[in-house]
């Protein structure tokens, strides 16, 4: 009759064997970190896999990377999602917000020789602020230039007297016109870059209407805003869907990717997998005691068969 040890010491002993030699697989894999060397003879198999296949690791990776994960068509498939298009029109949406917020002061503050001045003073001509300061600034010409009641009593000054309420609707929009008129022909001809006299108009206006904001200077409802942000949005989505491999060549994915795995620290390597794959690695070692009881069982079976 067989002794209990001889059923249960060659499982126990395998799954022991097991569990062990997978435990010291994984940690193979990390470390050591550097090639070992006992009295000058290379101790096989350091440093661990991942530290001496590092540079092919990370080569590798980033060839993956480049060909199935970040390319052209994904990231096209992604910016055509509804809600890629709404968190972009919200992000415009913040930052346009916060522009348009700020006085005009705050742009005339800093040398700004990137501001689209052509382009800020057309919308300004056309808007309701400006229609307003040109209509006094020519109501005060008028005024200047129509006779006193001290004035002549001289025909021509009697009769346009008694049309002042006819030159004041009639001359002063007809007078308005001309002048934008004027500024728009200025404006086309200006090259962008000579700022200055557009600058100082700003500076004038800004002096005249104190603390007045963007929004209120572009004369901007919150219809036209709303309409402003979804035409950059969809700039923004049109521009990045045209330009996407032209993007991708510049940044060069594959180098990015492979250069940010051969900077990593490998401990924090180990632990990032680690932490991530715990579960799973314990079912790795599970098995491998699993497989190790079978094989010592398998064992005792064989003995029994040709004992």
């Amino acid at each position: 009759m067989t002794s209990p040890l001889f059923w249960i010491l060659p499982p126990l002993i395998g799954a022991f064997i097991g569990y062990v030699t997978n435990l010291v697989a994984i940690k193979m894999l990390f470390r050591p970190l550097q090639a070992v060397h006992i009295f000058g003879i290379h101790l096989p198999f350091t440093p661990g896999i991942l530290p001496k296949e590092r540079g092919k690791l990370a080569e590798n990776i980033g060839d993956m990377v480049e060909r199935e994960l970040l390319t052209a068509g994904v990231l096209r498939e992604r910016l055509a999602k509804p809600e890629v298009r709404e968190n972009i029109q919200t992000a415009i949406s913040a930052y346009t917000d916060t522009l348009v917020s700020r006085p005009l002061s705050y742009w005339l503050s800093e040398d700004r020789s990137t501001l689209p001045v052509s382009g800020l003073l057309k919308d300004f001509v056309n808007s309701e602020v400006f229609n307003s300061f040109l209509e006094e600034v020519i109501k005060e010409w008028a005024a200047k230039k129509m006779p006193s009641s001290r004035s002549s009593d001289d025909p021509f000054s009697l009769w346009l007297k008694s049309r002042a309420r006819d030159v004041s609707s009639i001359f002063i929009p007809a007078a308005r016109d001309i002048i934008k008129s004027s500024i728009f022909s200025e404006i086309k001809k200006s090259h962008p870059g000579e700022a200055s006299l557009y600058k100082q108009s700003l500076e004038n206006i800004v002096k005249k209407y104190p603390g007045i904001t963007l929004r209120e200077f572009l004369s901007m409802s919150n219809a036209k805003k709303d309409e402003t942000d979804s035409f950059l949005a969809h700039k923004t989505q049109k521009t990045l869907n045209d330009n996407i491999e032209h993007a991708l060549a510049s940044v060069n994915i594959k180098a990015l990717v492979s250069d940010r795995i051969n900077s990593l620290d490998m401990i924090k390597v180990e632990k990032i997998v680690l932490g991530v794959m715990a579960g799973q690695l314990k079912w790795i070692n599970f098995f491998g005691a699993v497989l190790g009881a079978l094989i010592g069982f398998s064992q005792v079976i064989l003995s029994l068969l040709t004992g």
